[in-house]
C-alpha cells in the first residue's frame, strides 16, 4: 500500500470538504489506455476509446467510419471528450447512507493492469479502488469496460465487493455520456433523451431536456415520466447525429431499470451567459443496497456510441425492442405533429432509391421533382385562381367603397362576385397547406438524416451535404466583421446566392393578387416582398448544410419553371376566349368550342 499517495489522497478530501478523515482509498497513478482503434477502416472496431484511471472513465471517443469533416485534414470524429473536467462513465462518488457519508471516485486514480485481447476478438479493461474506513479495508470497486468488434455497444459492469466485517450499505452515482463536441458551426442542438415503458402495454415514450432546461432549473434535471406507470429504460446525450445511450441493464427480464434511483440531465457549463462553452452530461444514481460480508453486487450497464442510424436501430432485435429510434429528433418538423412518421418514410425512401443511384444530391432533386409532379394539378388550381382575383380587382374596390359601412353586406356581396366569376379565394393556400408538411417533413429527413453527413454531390462542389458548398475561404478578417461576420463566417458559398436568384424569379413568376391601381398599399407590400423574402433566405440558409440548400434551391428552380408553364397555359386560354373559343368545361386543359350563334330574332 503506498500510504504517500494515500495521505495526499485523504488530504485533498478534507480540504474540499467532501468526506470525512476515516474514508479514504489507494490511490493509484493517472494513466492512459486505448480499447479499439480507428487506424484503417480494416480494422475490426467501430470505436477507439480513450480511457483514464481518474474515475475509471471515458475520456474520449472516436469514429472509425465517421471523420470530422475538415477538408484539408480530415481526422476520426472525436464525439466525446473532456469538458470543464467532468469525463464520459466516470465514478462520480460512493455514497454511504448508514453513516452519511460519501467519497469522491473521479477524484481517485484508480488501478488498472491494462488491455486484455479475448479470444473472441473483444478487447477488455478493467479498473480497482480499494476504499478504507479507519485504515481498515472495507470495500472493493471494480469496473470492468468491454468493446466487441464491428460493434458500437459497450458493456460496462461496476462491482461492489464488502471486503470488511461488516455489512455496509451502499449507492454509487455515475456519470454517463458527456462532453459532446460541437460540429455545427451554426445550430448545435445537445439533447438529453430518456426512454421509459409502460410494462402494461408495452408503449414507449421519451422525455427531452436541452441545455436552456437545465440551466433554468439550476444545472441539473431530474429525467421523470409525467405518468407513474412508464418505467425508465435508458438515457441518451445527443447531437443531431450521433448519440450515446446509457442502460442500466435489468436484473430480471423486464425491459426498464430495476436498480436505478435517480436520473439526470446535467448542465456542464461554469459560466452559463457563454453561449459556446454550453454542454449538457448525463448522472445515473443507484438504489441504496445493502451487502453482507463476503458478498459483493454487480451492477451492469450497456453503452451505445454510434450515429442515429434508423437502419441499425430497426435490424438491431435489442435496439429495436429499447427504442432507441426515439432518439432521432426532427428538430424542423416538431411543430407538425404527428408527421415525423413521414420524414422517416421519406429517409427510407431515400436509401431504397441508394441502391440504384449512389448519389443523395440526386436523390434529393428527384424527390423535389416528385413532390411538385403530384401537386402540379392542386397548384395549378391556385395560379388560375390567384391571376382571377388580380382580374376582379377594380369591382372588389367598388363592392369595398360601397358597402365600406355594413362589412356583412361587403362579404355578401364578395361572395356572389367569386362565385360567378368561378374563383375558390381558399384554393390560394390550399397548396400550401397540401405541400407545408411534405416540405418540412422532406427538410427534417436531410437535415437530420446521418446518411447526409459526408456525401457527397459532385467531386469539385457541394463535396459534403452535411455542410455548406464552400467554393473558396475568405479572409479571416471577415470572420471579425460585426453582423457579416456571423452571418458568412470565413467562406464563399454560391449555392445560397444562387437560391436567392430562384427565390427572386419565383416571387417575380407570382400572379399579384391586387393591380396596382386599384390596391396602392397591396402593391407596395409586394413589391417589397419581391427583395425581402430573398434577402432573409439568403441571410438564413447562407451557412446551413448545402443539402437543404440543395432541396430548396431545387424546389424553387422547379416552382419556377411550373410557374412560367402555368402562366403561359393560362395566357394561351385567354388569347382563345378572345378569339371567341370557351372551355367545354371549367377546368384548364378542356376542350374548345367555338360559341354558337344566337338565333335570330323572332316576332310574334
Amino acid at each position: 500500500m503506498n500510504l504517500k499517495s494515500i495521505s495526499l489522497f485523504v488530504l485533498i478530501c478534507i480540504i474540499s470538504g467532501i468526506v470525512s478523515a476515516d474514508i479514504t482509498a489507494v490511490n493509484g497513478e493517472n494513466k492512459n489506455f486505448t480499447l479499439g482503434s480507428t487506424a484503417a477502416k480494416e480494422n475490426p472496431y467501430k470505436l477507439e476509446l480513450s480511457l483514464t484511471t481518474k474515475g475509471a472513465a471515458i475520456s474520449t471517443a472516436k469514429f472509425r467510419d465517421y471523420n470530422n469533416r475538415d477538408r484539408k485534414n480530415p481526422q476520426p470524429f472525436d464525439f466525446l471528450a473532456p469538458f470543464h473536467n467532468v469525463v464520459s462513465l466516470e465514478s462520480r462518488r460512493l455514497m454511504l447512507p448508514a453513516v452519511e457519508k460519501s467519497f469522491p471516485l473521479n477524484k481517485l486514480n484508480w488501478i488498472s493492469d491494462g488491455v486484455e485481447k479475448k479470444a473472441d476478438g473483444s478487447e477488455t479493461i478493467s479498473f480497482s479502488a480499494v476504499i478504507l474506513q479507519d485504515d481498515y479495508e472495507f470495500l472493493k470497486l471494480t469496473k470492468t469496460f468491454t468493446l466487441r468488434s464491428e460493434d458500437y455497444t459497450i458493456d460496462c459492469n461496476v462491482t461492489v465487493e464488502n471486503i470488511g466485517k461488516d455489512e455496509v450499505k451502499v449507492a454509487l452515482e455515475m456519470v454517463g455520456p458527456a462532453g459532446i463536441t460541437k460540429e455545427d458551426p451554426r445550430t448545435d442542438v445537445r439533447m438529453i433523451t430518456a426512454g421509459f415503458i409502460n410494462p402494461a402495454t408495452g408503449i414507449i415514450e421519451v422525455t427531452k431536456s436541452n441545455v436552456k432546461d437545465t440551466i433554468k432549473e439550476g444545472g441539473k434535471v431530474k429525467m421523470l415520466h409525467k405518468n407513474a406507470e412508464f418505467k425508465f429504460m435508458w438515457v441518451a446525450a445527443s447531437d443531431k447525429y450521433f448519440t450515446s445511450i446509457i442502460r442500466p441493464v435489468p436484473t430480471d427480464s423486464n425491459l426498464y431499470s430495476n436498480w436505478i434511483g435517480n436520473s439526470f440531465a446535467m448542465s456542464i457549463d461554469p459560466d452559463p451567459y457563454v453561449k459556446d462553452d454550453e454542454n449538457l452530461g448525463v448522472m445515473l444514481e443507484t438504489q441504496s443496497a445493502t451487502i453482507a460480508a463476503g458478498k459483493e453486487i454487480t451492477y451492469k450497464y450497456q453503452i451505445y456510441i454510434g450515429p442515429k442510424d434508423k437502419d441499425a436501430f430497426n435490424t438491431n432485435p435489442l435496439y429495436n425492442k429499447l427504442g432507441f429510434i426515439n432518439t432521432i429528433d426532427f428538430q424542423a418538423c416538431c411543430w407538425v405533429v404527428g408527421f415525423g412518421w413521414l420524414s422517416f418514410f421519406i429517409l427510407d425512401a431515400m436509401d431504397w432509391l441508394h441502391n440504384y443511384i449512389p448519389n443523395y444530391g440526386v436523390i434529393i432533386i428527384i424527390f423535389v421533382l416528385v413532390v411538385r409532379v403530384i401537386l402540379h394539378p392542386i397548384t395549378k388550381k391556385s395560379q388560375v385562381s390567384m391571376m382571377g382575383m388580380a382580374k376582379l380587382g377594380p369591382m372588389a374596390e367598388e363592392i369595398k367603397k360601397k358597402y365600406a359601412d355594413n362589412k356583412a353586406e361587403m362579404q355578401k356581396q364578395m361572395a356572389v362576385l367569386y362565385r360567378e366569376q368561378g374563383i375558390a379565394p381558399m384554393l390560394g393556400c390550399l397548396p400550401m397547406f397540401l405541400q407545408m408538411p411534405i416540405w418540412v417533413a422532406l427538410y427534417s429527413a436531410i437535415n437530420t438524416g446521418i446518411e447526409f453527413r459526408g456525401a457527397a454531390f459532385l467531386p469539385f462542389w457541394i463535396t459534403d451535404l452535411s455542410q455548406s458548398d464552400t467554393l473558396f475561404y475568405l479572409p479571416s478578417f471577415v470572420e471579425k466583421i460585426p453582423l457579416i461576420g456571423s452571418m458568412i463566417g470565413n467562406s464563399f458559398n454560391l449555392l445560397p446566392i444562387l437560391l436567392g436568384v430562384a427565390m427572386f424569379a419565383q416571387q417575380k413568376l407570382m400572379p399579384a393578387t391586387a393591380a396596382p391601381s386599384t390596391n396602392p398599399q397591396a402593391a407596395q407590400q409586394q413589391k417589397m416582398m419581391l427583395w425581402m423574402m430573398p434577402i432573409m433566405m439568403l441571410i438564413f440558409l447562407y451557412r446551413a448544410p448545402s443539402g437543404l440548400n440543395l432541396y430548396i434551391m431545387a424546389s424553387t428552380a422547379a416552382g419556377v419553371v411550373e410557374q412560367y408553364v402555368i402562366r403561359k397555359h393560362i395566357k394561351e386560354r385567354q388569347a382563345l376566349e378572345e378569339q371567341g373559343l370557351v372551355p367545354t368545361t371549367s377546368k384548364l386543359g378542356g376542350k374548345l368550342k367555338k360559341k354558337k350563334p344566337k338565333p335570330p330574332i323572332k316576332f310574334s
